[in-house]
Protein backbone atom coordinates (compact mmCIF):
# COMPACT_ATOMS: atom_id res chain seq x y z
CA UNK A 1 0.00 0.00 0.00
CA UNK A 2 3.15 2.14 -0.56
CA UNK A 3 3.03 2.65 -3.46
CA UNK A 4 2.53 5.99 -5.81
CA UNK A 5 -0.63 7.29 -5.80
CA UNK A 6 -0.94 10.03 -8.39
CA UNK A 7 -4.61 12.43 -8.84
CA UNK A 8 -6.05 12.89 -12.47
CA UNK A 9 -7.91 15.87 -12.84
CA UNK A 10 -8.99 17.80 -15.59
CA UNK A 11 -10.76 21.65 -15.80
CA UNK A 12 -11.86 24.02 -17.97
CA UNK A 13 -13.46 27.61 -18.05
CA UNK A 14 -11.74 29.63 -14.75
CA UNK A 15 -12.13 27.35 -11.72
CA UNK A 16 -9.01 27.90 -10.27
CA UNK A 17 -10.12 28.64 -7.29
CA UNK A 18 -12.00 25.16 -7.03
CA UNK A 19 -9.14 23.18 -8.47
CA UNK A 20 -6.51 25.03 -5.96
CA UNK A 21 -8.66 23.68 -2.78
CA UNK A 22 -8.62 20.34 -4.34
CA UNK A 23 -4.95 20.07 -4.99
CA UNK A 24 -4.03 21.90 -1.69
CA UNK A 25 -5.98 19.10 0.06
CA UNK A 26 -5.18 16.39 -1.63
CA UNK A 27 -0.82 16.97 -1.39
CA UNK A 28 -1.65 17.41 2.08
CA UNK A 29 -1.86 13.50 2.18
CA UNK A 30 1.35 11.60 2.40
CA UNK A 31 -0.62 9.17 -0.08
CA UNK A 32 -0.39 11.80 -2.99
CA UNK A 33 2.50 11.99 -4.90
CA UNK A 34 1.88 13.45 -7.99
CA UNK A 35 -1.22 15.57 -9.59
CA UNK A 36 -2.11 15.83 -13.30
CA UNK A 37 -4.46 18.04 -14.35
CA UNK A 38 -5.42 18.21 -17.62
CA UNK A 39 -6.06 21.55 -19.08
CA UNK A 40 -9.51 21.56 -21.23
CA UNK A 41 -8.70 24.44 -22.99
CA UNK A 42 -9.32 26.46 -19.39
CA UNK A 43 -8.76 30.33 -19.28
CA UNK A 44 -7.32 30.23 -15.84
CA UNK A 45 -3.61 30.24 -15.36
CA UNK A 46 -3.00 27.16 -14.54
CA UNK A 47 0.64 27.56 -13.95
CA UNK A 48 0.24 28.85 -10.90
CA UNK A 49 -0.67 25.32 -9.52
CA UNK A 50 2.80 24.43 -11.10
CA UNK A 51 4.65 26.89 -9.61
CA UNK A 52 3.24 26.87 -6.47
CA UNK A 53 3.87 22.95 -5.98
CA UNK A 54 6.93 22.53 -8.61
CA UNK A 55 7.36 18.44 -9.59
CA UNK A 56 4.24 17.54 -7.94
CA UNK A 57 1.47 19.19 -10.22
CA UNK A 58 1.41 18.51 -13.74
CA UNK A 59 -0.36 20.39 -16.14
CA UNK A 60 -1.17 18.90 -19.87
CA UNK A 61 -2.41 21.55 -22.42
CA UNK A 62 -5.34 20.82 -24.67
CA UNK A 63 -6.03 23.21 -28.13
CA UNK A 64 -9.71 22.78 -27.45
CA UNK A 65 -12.18 21.41 -24.86
CA UNK A 66 -12.59 18.20 -25.93
CA UNK A 67 -15.25 17.01 -23.10
CA UNK A 68 -14.73 14.95 -20.03
CA UNK A 69 -14.35 11.26 -21.57
CA UNK A 70 -11.09 12.20 -23.90
CA UNK A 71 -9.56 14.81 -20.82
CA UNK A 72 -9.43 11.65 -18.24
CA UNK A 73 -8.19 9.94 -21.39
CA UNK A 74 -5.46 11.95 -21.28
CA UNK A 75 -4.71 12.09 -18.44
CA UNK A 76 -5.31 8.30 -16.87
CA UNK A 77 -2.54 7.79 -19.74
CA UNK A 78 -0.22 10.05 -18.42
CA UNK A 79 -0.41 8.44 -15.15
CA UNK A 80 0.23 4.81 -16.33
CA UNK A 81 3.17 6.17 -18.17
CA UNK A 82 4.66 8.01 -15.25
CA UNK A 83 4.48 5.06 -13.11
CA UNK A 84 1.52 5.65 -11.43
CA UNK A 85 0.71 2.43 -8.99
CA UNK A 86 -2.89 3.59 -8.03
CA UNK A 87 -4.87 6.62 -9.70
CA UNK A 88 -7.31 8.47 -7.85
CA UNK A 89 -9.83 10.53 -10.46
CA UNK A 90 -11.21 13.75 -8.92
CA UNK A 91 -13.70 16.32 -11.04
CA UNK A 92 -12.02 19.80 -10.45
CA UNK A 93 -14.67 20.51 -7.28
CA UNK A 94 -14.35 17.87 -5.65
CA UNK A 95 -11.92 17.86 -2.44
CA UNK A 96 -11.38 15.49 0.13
CA UNK A 97 -12.10 15.66 3.60
CA UNK A 98 -9.49 14.95 6.15
CA UNK A 99 -8.64 11.22 6.42
CA UNK A 100 -10.61 10.82 3.10
CA UNK A 101 -7.81 9.46 1.11
CA UNK A 102 -6.34 7.19 4.25
CA UNK A 103 -9.78 5.47 4.33
CA UNK A 104 -10.25 5.06 0.29
CA UNK A 105 -6.81 3.64 1.02
CA UNK A 106 -7.51 0.69 3.20
CA UNK A 107 -11.05 0.24 1.62
CA UNK A 108 -9.32 -0.30 -1.60
CA UNK A 109 -6.78 -2.76 0.22
CA UNK A 110 -9.42 -4.74 1.86
CA UNK A 111 -11.34 -5.26 -1.40
CA UNK A 112 -8.54 -6.11 -3.39
CA UNK A 113 -7.89 -9.36 -0.82
CA UNK A 114 -9.42 -12.30 -2.71
CA UNK A 115 -10.28 -10.47 -5.96
CA UNK A 116 -7.12 -9.16 -7.13
CA UNK A 117 -6.01 -5.82 -7.38
CA UNK A 118 -7.53 -5.32 -11.07
CA UNK A 119 -11.04 -6.43 -10.44
CA UNK A 120 -11.40 -3.78 -7.68
CA UNK A 121 -12.02 -0.19 -7.18
CA UNK A 122 -13.57 2.18 -4.32
CA UNK A 123 -15.43 5.53 -4.52
CA UNK A 124 -15.41 8.28 -1.72
CA UNK A 125 -19.10 9.36 -0.88
CA UNK A 126 -20.83 12.66 -2.34
CA UNK A 127 -23.61 12.93 -0.37
CA UNK A 128 -25.16 15.28 -3.09
CA UNK A 129 -24.71 13.12 -6.24
CA UNK A 130 -25.45 9.45 -3.82
CA UNK A 131 -28.42 11.52 -2.60
CA UNK A 132 -30.46 8.13 -1.72
CA UNK A 133 -27.98 6.63 0.16
CA UNK A 134 -27.18 9.10 2.13
CA UNK A 135 -30.93 9.65 2.74
CA UNK A 136 -30.81 6.22 4.23
CA UNK A 137 -32.67 4.28 1.14
CA UNK A 138 -32.12 0.27 1.30
CA UNK A 139 -29.62 -0.17 -1.69
CA UNK A 140 -31.86 -2.40 -3.52
CA UNK A 141 -33.53 0.87 -3.94
CA UNK A 142 -30.68 3.09 -4.41
CA UNK A 143 -28.96 2.14 -7.52
CA UNK A 144 -30.45 1.51 -10.79
CA UNK A 145 -32.28 -1.65 -11.76
CA UNK A 146 -31.07 -3.47 -15.04
CA UNK A 147 -33.00 -2.54 -18.28
CA UNK A 148 -34.39 0.82 -16.52
CA UNK A 149 -34.67 3.87 -18.46
CA UNK A 150 -32.99 7.32 -16.76
CA UNK A 151 -33.12 5.07 -13.68
CA UNK A 152 -37.19 4.75 -13.76
CA UNK A 153 -37.99 1.31 -13.56
CA UNK A 154 -41.96 -0.10 -13.12
CA UNK A 155 -40.87 -2.53 -10.39
CA UNK A 156 -39.73 0.48 -8.00
CA UNK A 157 -42.85 2.44 -8.36
CA UNK A 158 -44.80 0.38 -5.14
CA UNK A 159 -41.35 1.20 -2.86
CA UNK A 160 -41.65 5.56 -4.69
CA UNK A 161 -44.98 5.16 -3.13
CA UNK A 162 -44.42 3.55 0.49
CA UNK A 163 -41.31 5.57 1.00
CA UNK A 164 -43.40 8.78 0.85
CA UNK A 165 -45.41 7.65 3.62
CA UNK A 166 -45.00 8.13 7.36
CA UNK A 167 -44.21 4.14 7.44
CA UNK A 168 -41.35 4.11 4.85
CA UNK A 169 -40.14 7.24 5.04
CA UNK A 170 -36.22 6.61 5.10
CA UNK A 171 -34.13 7.21 7.47
CA UNK A 172 -31.33 9.26 7.59
CA UNK A 173 -29.68 8.68 11.22
CA UNK A 174 -29.50 5.28 10.16
CA UNK A 175 -25.48 4.16 10.34
CA UNK A 176 -24.87 3.60 6.76
CA UNK A 177 -22.89 0.34 5.96
CA UNK A 178 -19.11 1.19 5.65
CA UNK A 179 -19.16 -0.17 2.34
CA UNK A 180 -22.03 -0.17 -0.67
CA UNK A 181 -21.72 -2.30 -3.78
CA UNK A 182 -22.43 -0.28 -6.63
CA UNK A 183 -22.90 -1.38 -10.30
CA UNK A 184 -21.07 1.62 -11.69
CA UNK A 185 -20.38 5.33 -10.76
CA UNK A 186 -18.48 8.03 -11.53
CA UNK A 187 -15.58 9.70 -12.38
CA UNK A 188 -15.28 11.78 -8.76
CA UNK A 189 -13.63 10.08 -6.53
CA UNK A 190 -12.47 6.82 -8.08
CA UNK A 191 -9.80 5.02 -7.01
CA UNK A 192 -7.63 1.81 -8.35
CA UNK A 193 -4.70 0.39 -8.81
CA UNK A 194 -3.04 0.91 -12.02
CA UNK A 195 -3.82 -2.88 -13.20
CA UNK A 196 -7.60 -2.40 -12.90
CA UNK A 197 -6.82 0.74 -15.34
CA UNK A 198 -4.85 -1.15 -17.79
CA UNK A 199 -7.23 -3.76 -17.88
CA UNK A 200 -10.76 -1.41 -18.81
CA UNK A 201 -8.74 0.46 -21.09
CA UNK A 202 -9.87 4.42 -21.61
CA UNK A 203 -13.41 6.44 -22.04
CA UNK A 204 -15.29 6.28 -25.06
CA UNK A 205 -14.31 9.58 -26.79
CA UNK A 206 -17.60 9.78 -28.61
CA UNK A 207 -19.68 10.08 -25.82
CA UNK A 208 -17.81 13.43 -24.93
CA UNK A 209 -19.31 14.08 -21.55
CA UNK A 210 -22.45 12.97 -19.05
CA UNK A 211 -23.06 9.38 -18.73
CA UNK A 212 -18.75 8.43 -20.31
CA UNK A 213 -17.93 7.76 -16.57
CA UNK A 214 -20.98 5.41 -15.93
CA UNK A 215 -20.21 3.13 -19.25
CA UNK A 216 -16.61 3.31 -18.71
CA UNK A 217 -17.31 1.94 -14.51
CA UNK A 218 -19.57 -0.31 -15.53
CA UNK A 219 -16.43 -2.37 -17.43
CA UNK A 220 -15.28 -2.38 -14.08
CA UNK A 221 -18.16 -4.64 -12.89
CA UNK A 222 -19.16 -6.20 -16.10
CA UNK A 223 -15.58 -8.48 -16.66
CA UNK A 224 -16.22 -9.69 -12.92
CA UNK A 225 -14.87 -6.37 -10.93
CA UNK A 226 -16.49 -5.08 -8.18
CA UNK A 227 -16.79 -1.05 -6.95
CA UNK A 228 -17.83 -0.09 -3.30
CA UNK A 229 -18.81 3.10 -2.36
CA UNK A 230 -16.53 3.98 1.07
CA UNK A 231 -19.24 5.96 2.94
CA UNK A 232 -16.31 6.87 5.63
CA UNK A 233 -14.25 8.47 3.03
CA UNK A 234 -16.10 11.66 2.93
CA UNK A 235 -15.74 13.60 -0.73
CA UNK A 236 -16.34 17.21 -0.61
CA UNK A 237 -18.35 19.29 -3.92
CA UNK A 238 -17.27 22.80 -3.81
CA UNK A 239 -19.87 23.91 -6.32
CA UNK A 240 -23.35 22.05 -7.03
CA UNK A 241 -23.67 20.14 -10.37
CA UNK A 242 -26.34 21.14 -12.37
CA UNK A 243 -28.12 17.67 -12.25
CA UNK A 244 -28.32 16.79 -8.50
CA UNK A 245 -31.37 15.79 -6.49
CA UNK A 246 -30.91 18.83 -4.65
CA UNK A 247 -31.79 21.37 -7.36
CA UNK A 248 -35.34 19.77 -8.56
CA UNK A 249 -38.07 17.33 -6.58
CA UNK A 250 -37.37 14.50 -9.38
CA UNK A 251 -35.53 13.85 -12.30
CA UNK A 252 -38.24 15.00 -14.98
CA UNK A 253 -37.79 18.78 -13.50
CA UNK A 254 -33.86 18.06 -13.78
CA UNK A 255 -34.20 17.89 -17.88
CA UNK A 256 -36.77 20.16 -18.78
CA UNK A 257 -36.04 23.42 -16.11
CA UNK A 258 -31.98 23.24 -16.61
CA UNK A 259 -30.58 26.54 -17.54
CA UNK A 260 -28.87 24.49 -20.16
CA UNK A 261 -29.90 22.75 -23.66
CA UNK A 262 -26.37 21.66 -23.99
CA UNK A 263 -26.28 19.82 -20.35
CA UNK A 264 -29.86 18.76 -21.15
CA UNK A 265 -29.13 17.40 -24.84
CA UNK A 266 -25.56 15.62 -23.98
CA UNK A 267 -26.99 14.17 -20.91
CA UNK A 268 -30.17 12.76 -22.17
CA UNK A 269 -28.73 11.60 -25.35
CA UNK A 270 -25.79 9.63 -23.52
CA UNK A 271 -28.19 8.26 -21.05
CA UNK A 272 -30.03 6.86 -23.84
CA UNK A 273 -27.21 5.12 -25.51
CA UNK A 274 -26.34 3.47 -22.71
CA UNK A 275 -29.75 2.45 -21.29
CA UNK A 276 -30.46 0.84 -24.50
CA UNK A 277 -27.39 -0.44 -25.57
CA UNK A 278 -25.37 -1.26 -22.47
CA UNK A 279 -27.61 -1.53 -19.51
CA UNK A 280 -31.12 -3.04 -21.00
CA UNK A 281 -30.66 -6.98 -19.77
CA UNK A 282 -34.36 -7.37 -21.04
CA UNK A 283 -35.73 -5.08 -24.76
CA UNK A 284 -39.38 -6.06 -23.78
CA UNK A 285 -39.09 -4.64 -20.06
CA UNK A 286 -36.54 -1.73 -21.05
CA UNK A 287 -39.77 -0.31 -23.58
CA UNK A 288 -41.99 -0.94 -20.31
CA UNK A 289 -40.27 1.66 -18.65
CA UNK A 290 -38.88 3.92 -21.58
CA UNK A 291 -42.78 4.31 -22.39
CA UNK A 292 -43.37 5.04 -18.76
CA UNK A 293 -40.70 7.71 -18.59
CA UNK A 294 -41.61 9.66 -21.26
CA UNK A 295 -45.50 9.52 -20.52
CA UNK A 296 -44.48 11.13 -17.20
CA UNK A 297 -42.02 13.44 -18.81
CA UNK A 298 -44.45 14.60 -20.90
CA UNK A 299 -47.15 15.27 -18.43
CA UNK A 300 -44.54 17.18 -16.39
CA UNK A 301 -43.47 19.27 -19.19
CA UNK A 302 -47.01 20.26 -20.34
CA UNK A 303 -47.36 21.21 -16.09
CA UNK A 304 -44.46 23.34 -16.45
CA UNK A 305 -44.62 24.73 -19.91
CA UNK A 306 -41.54 23.53 -21.17
CA UNK A 307 -42.38 21.77 -24.53
CA UNK A 308 -39.86 23.03 -26.24
CA UNK A 309 -37.30 21.26 -23.98
CA UNK A 310 -39.06 18.44 -24.12
CA UNK A 311 -38.59 18.78 -27.35
CA UNK A 312 -35.06 18.66 -27.76
CA UNK A 313 -35.05 16.24 -24.97
CA UNK A 314 -36.87 13.19 -26.67
CA UNK A 315 -34.72 13.82 -30.25
CA UNK A 316 -31.67 13.40 -28.31
CA UNK A 317 -33.25 10.34 -26.41
CA UNK A 318 -33.94 9.37 -30.86
CA UNK A 319 -30.25 9.93 -31.32
CA UNK A 320 -28.90 8.27 -28.65
CA UNK A 321 -30.52 5.50 -28.81
CA UNK A 322 -29.58 5.41 -32.83
CA UNK A 323 -26.34 5.43 -31.70
CA UNK A 324 -25.41 9.01 -33.17
CA UNK A 325 -22.71 10.04 -30.85
CA UNK A 326 -19.75 12.12 -30.87
CA UNK A 327 -20.15 16.42 -31.23
CA UNK A 328 -23.91 17.50 -32.20
CA UNK A 329 -23.39 20.47 -34.22
CA UNK A 330 -26.32 22.50 -32.53
CA UNK A 331 -24.09 22.11 -29.39
CA UNK A 332 -20.44 22.68 -29.67
CA UNK A 333 -18.04 21.86 -26.77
Amino acid sequence: MNGTTTLVTLTYGNRLDYLTTLVNRSLGSWRIQRVIVVNNASTANLRSLSDAWPGQVEVIDLPTNTGSAVGYTVGIEAALMRGAEYIWLMDDDNAPTPGAIDALHQRLFECAQGRGWDKAAVIGFRPTHQADIAAGVPRPFAVQWRSSCFGFHIAQLPYKVWRRTPWGRPNAQRRQAALVKLPFTTYGGLLAHRSLYERIGTPRGELLLYADDTEYTWRITASGGEIFLATEALLDDLEQSWNVKARTSNIYETFLLGNSEFRAYYAARNQAWFDKHVWAASSWLYYINRSLFLFLLRQVARRKGSLARLNLIEQAIRDGESGRLGTHESYPL
